[in-house]
C-alpha cells in the first residue's frame, strides 16, 4: 500500500507551466514520487490553481476560462481530493490556537488540517517555509532522490 502525498498548488501550477524553470524538475519528481505515494489534494487547491493559472503576475501561463476547467476536471480525475468537512474545520481551530496561526498564514494551516484528518503525512511543497513549523507533517525535500 501506498503512502498519501498531498500536493500543494505550487506543484500543480508547475507540472501544468511548461515554461517554469521549475516544470522538469516538479515534472520528474513527481514521475519518481507516483511509485512510491498516491497523490492527494483538496477543493482549496484547486481554487487557488484556478487563481494563479488565470493571474498574468502569478505565472508564465494564461490559461482560458474552458482550458482551466479542463484541468480542474482533470486534476479531480487523476488525484485523491480530500473533501473540507467539519472535522477539518476543528482541526483548523486547533492548530489556529496551538501555533497562534493569523492571517494569510490560516490557508496555509487549513491544508494541514485537511491532511491531518485525512492521515495525510507527507507533503510536496516548494514553499517549504509556509509549512516547515508544523511537526504533525513531513515535507518531501525537493532535492533529494527519491527513486
Amino acid at each position: 500500500m501506498k503512502d498519501r502525498l498531498f500536493l500543494d498548488t505550487n506543484v500543480l501550477v508547475y507540472l501544468a507551466d511548461e515554461n517554469s524553470p521549475f516544470f522538469k524538475k516538479t515534472n520528474d519528481l513527481y514521475e519518481s514520487l507516483s511509485r512510491k505515494y498516491e497523490f492527494w489534494i483538496c477543493r482549496q487547491v484547486l481554487r487557488e490553481y484556478a487563481v494563479i493559472v488565470s493571474r498574468p503576475d502569478f505565472t508564465t501561463i494564461q490559461l482560458s476560462s474552458k482550458q482551466i476547467v479542463e484541468d480542474l476536471n482533470s486534476w479531480e480525475n487523476n488525484l485523491y481530493v480530500a473533501d473540507e468537512t467539519i472535522e477539518v474545520t476543528n482541526k483548523l481551530k486547533d492548530l489556529i490556537e496551538l501555533y497562534g496561526i493569523r492571517g494569510k498564514r490560516i490557508h496555509d494551516t487549513n491544508i494541514v488540517a485537511t491532511m491531518i484528518e485525512n492521515r495525510i503525512k507527507f507533503l510536496f511543497t516548494y514553499n517549504i517555509n509556509d509549512f516547515k513549523h508544523f511537526k504533525e507533517i513531513e515535507i518531501i525535500e525537493i532535492n533529494k532522490d527519491h527513486s
